[in-house]
């Protein structure tokens, strides 16, 4: 009996000491779980500020290209209208034309998202939110860049307007502009200037090529702003889930 009494209070003890082990390697487990949680939560934050961060730049890219646009588009009515009214030659006919020929590109900061898809797009824990950002970046930044993008012919204003560039504009040798430059010389150049005034009213391709222009801008511009609404909806919900991920 005292051996047996022995052997049963060896078991409870062996018991115990198992039990105690296994708490031990749960209690282990969970801490480490939670310091991997911490550290994939601090992780997500770092990511989700730095596509912030990206967005912010891009947005203001990207309204200082609707500002210049919008100016360019302006300019190109003004030139339309002075071509049907058969216009007397002036400064501001030729101010309107260069005008036409400009081109402001966007080019959307990335590297946060570049970041994200190193490390895991499964970083997100939000998945509506991870869906919304992947969209935003791989579509419609990509959907605003073919629209003004350079070698797209179809909407490449530059392009389109050269040929007409090279035919009318000439070097005007009696206003001779200056360009300042910071790292070389100021450059004096003459300024150029509609030659043959009488045939650039009347070219109908111009005209004809303007009116494409007008559209393809207008299109631009569409399409920066449509991008600008999906940046600021974007922008809030991480800072929401900035707020929550904070707590």
């Amino acid at each position: 009996m005292l051996t047996e009494n022995k052997f049963s209070k060896y078991i409870l003890y062996a018991v115990g000491e198992i039990i105690l082990v296994v708490i031990g390697i749960l209690i282990a487990l969970q801490i480490n779980n939670w310091n991997e949680n911490r550290k994939v939560q601090k992780q997500e934050v770092q990511i989700y500020k730095e596509i912030k961060n990206d967005l912010s730049q891009t947005k203001q890219e990207i309204l200082q290209a609707v500002q210049i646009n919008k100016f360019c588009l302006t300019s190109n009515q003004n030139l339309i209208k002075a071509i049907l009214s058969k216009e007397q030659n002036s400064e501001i006919i030729n101010n309107h034309f260069i005008a036409s020929m400009v081109e402001q590109k966007v080019f959307p900061k990335t590297s946060g998202f570049e970041n994200l898809k190193t490390i895991g797009l499964n970083t997100l824990s939000n998945d509506s939110l991870r869906i919304a950002i992947t969209n935003l970046f791989q579509l419609s930044f990509e959907r605003m860049k073919d629209k003004s993008r350079m070698e797209n012919q179809d909407y490449n204003i530059s392009k389109i307007l050269f040929p007409f560039q090279t035919k009318y504009l000439k070097p005007d040798k009696s206003k001779i502009m200056k360009y300042p430059s910071k790292f070389a010389d100021t450059l004096s150049v003459p300024k150029l200037a509609i030659n043959n005034y009488e045939n650039f009213v009347n070219d109908e391709e111009l005209l004809q090529t303007l009116q494409i222009v007008l559209f393809n801008r207008s299109n631009i511009i569409n399409s920066e702003m449509e991008v600008l609404e999906e940046i600021n909806a974007v922008t809030k919900n991480i800072e929401d889930e900035l707020e929550t991920l904070n707590k």
